[in-house]
């Protein structure tokens, strides 16, 4: 079973990720902060890092940077999901090493599919 890291300090946005990335059949570890994220992929072995972008402490931009900074983390494929939708948000998240954008709320067809094509293709999405 492939095992997914949400990162976003917003609880109901991980209950509705979570929820459709277990019927997915994905295992998921979840997230609040940034540094979170970072302290659990030093501890597990994750096939896809899904990244919010405001966060307090550390927000997604830097916690993008450290692990695309990482030999050990920079090659697990990383899609950002946020409600910032301009383009100077999503070209510095795709410039940082992010696969995939992808906005909330999102469509559900839309993110399985993103999902689906970074871990299977490597393609990005906006």
């Amino acid at each position: 079973m492939q095992q997914i890291l949400l990162c976003d300090d917003d609880l109901m946005n991980r209950k509705v990720a979570s929820k459709i990335l277990h019927k997915e059949g994905f295992c998921v570890i979840e997230a609040s902060r940034g540094n979170e994220a970072l302290k659990i992929l030093s501890e597990h072995a994750v096939d896809l890092i899904l990244m919010d972008l405001m966060m307090p402490v550390m927000n997604g931009y830097e916690t993008i940077r450290q692990i695309k900074s990482d030999p050990m983390l920079c090659r697990i494929p990383l899609i950002i999901i946020s409600a910032l939708s301009d383009t100077h948000s999503i070209d510095k998240g795709l410039g940082l090493g992010a696969d995939a954008y992808v906005t909330k709320p999102y469509n559900i067809e839309t993110f399985r599919r993103c999902i689906a094509d970074t871990l299977h293709a490597g393609t990005s999405h906006v």
